[in-house]
């Protein structure tokens, strides 16, 4: 859409895989279940913000999963693609609507996770493979029943078989 009446925002998310298993976390403001991920900051490449954002929302240190076959030279640097650029309607009460160029991004959990732990963000569930093969709902913190997203679900399917992938 040339000559839009909204904006769009830079985002980056990162699917966080450990041992088997993706993390989704509850997104309080949009009422849905999603990956880490948030707004690019000044100056910062999307790679950058997704592994800040895991950091920020989980305490975790990741690291990316590379394509098979990226380009390895001295210079220029060479960032690993996102594994999907979604363009993403935003419609929230406290906010006019805009949209997020979401580059989307496929990760390792680089320490140890001990899945029962708390996360700084807040309500998370790591998920199996065997899990994410269906369409299925999590419960809200106020044990209301919400839909995982397709595009959710089946992002975290390619998650875990990228990690599964990984040399």
């Amino acid at each position: 859409m040339t000559g839009a009446a909204f904006e769009r925002h830079h985002t980056a998310t990162a699917y966080v895989v450990a041992t088997g298993r993706t993390l989704l976390l509850w997104h309080r403001k949009l009422g849905m279940w999603l990956p880490p991920g948030g707004h690019l900051e000044p100056n910062e490449d999307p790679v950058q913000g997704a592994v800040r954002e895991a950091y920020e929302e989980t305490g975790l240190e990741v690291a990316v999963l590379p394509p098979p076959g990226l380009i390895a030279v001295e210079t220029p640097v060479v960032l690993p693609p996102p594994a999907c650029i979604l363009i993403e309607d935003i419609v929230r009460a406290d906010q006019p609507f805009h949209q997020h160029i979401d580059h989307v991004y496929f990760t390792r959990a680089v320490p140890r996770v001990d899945f029962a732990a708390p996360i700084p963000h807040g309500p998370c569930r790591w998920l199996t493979l065997a899990e994410l093969e269906q369409s299925f709902s999590l419960p809200a913190p106020d044990g209301t029943l919400v839909r995982v997203a397709e595009d959710v679900r089946l992002l975290g399917i390619r998650a875990l078989h990228a990690a599964n992938q990984e040399p």
